[in-house]
């Protein structure tokens, strides 16, 4: 996997710009991460896709030295203008790939980044994650979308029996590829680790009426001490 062209097309078309730290990320850090949050010197994070940055603020307030993988070299260069202290450390790739950083990271943080992948390009994205884990550090993951979402059966299938792509109304429209996975598929694929806390998210609109159903799992996991 490499980049998909379409979320450069859209960070360059000023859509999907979230600038506010999403919710579920500070709560989570919050709940899981106090140990670090009460001695920042030294405590390296790295965000995998962080987009438009929602989240370096809140990282930035915490004292933690914030490192990112984005593979939207648009989105780089503005956040190397909005955050000029974090030049060296958000960097352009494809965290499916590579891990640039030599750091072993207290925390590593995923928000609906890595489910905009297939199967095989997640399993060696985790991979790397647990490699570049310190000893019991943790990864966090956010919105990885759920087969219980309303769009897991728009669009066709790719690469595996959970991916899709050219989902052609709703959220999803020209994003490329995306992850739907079940109870079953995300403990195949967070096997190597321990899992703290793993939760489904289930959202329905009523008003207005629809049928729309947003579903997607919500984990905290800590690398094993073997």
């Amino acid at each position: 996997m490499t980049f998909s062209k379409e979320w450069e097309q859209s960070f360059s078309s000023n859509t999907h710009i979230s600038v506010w730290p999403w919710s579920d990320v500070v709560s989570l850090v919050n709940q899981n991460c106090k140990s670090i949050i009460s001695k920042p010197d030294g405590v390296n994070v790295l965000e995998l896709g962080c987009g438009a940055g929602a989240n370096i603020p809140f990282f930035e307030k915490l004292g933690f030295n914030y490192y990112a993988i984005e593979g939207s070299s648009t989105i780089v260069k503005r956040l190397h203008k909005k955050f000029p202290k974090f030049k060296d450390t958000i960097l352009c790739g494809d965290f499916t790939r590579d891990q640039p950083f030599s750091n072993n990271f207290d925390l590593i943080l995923d928000r609906a980044a890595l489910t905009h992948n297939n199967t095989n390009s997640i399993k060696f994205a985790l991979n790397l994650v647990k490699q570049s884990l310190k000893k019991n550090a943790l990864f966090i993951g956010i919105d990885w979308f759920s087969k219980n979402h309303s769009d897991s059966i728009n669009g066709i299938e790719i690469d595996d029996k959970y991916t899709r792509t050219n989902i052609m109304k709703g959220p999803f429209v020209g994003v490329g590829k995306v992850h739907f996975s079940n109870l079953s598929h995300m403990l195949e694929l967070l096997h190597d680790f321990e899992i703290i806390f793993l939760e489904e998210k289930l959202s329905i609109h009523h008003k207005p009426l629809s049928k729309y159903q947003f579903a997607s799992w919500n984990f905290v996991v800590r690398k094993k001490n073997v």
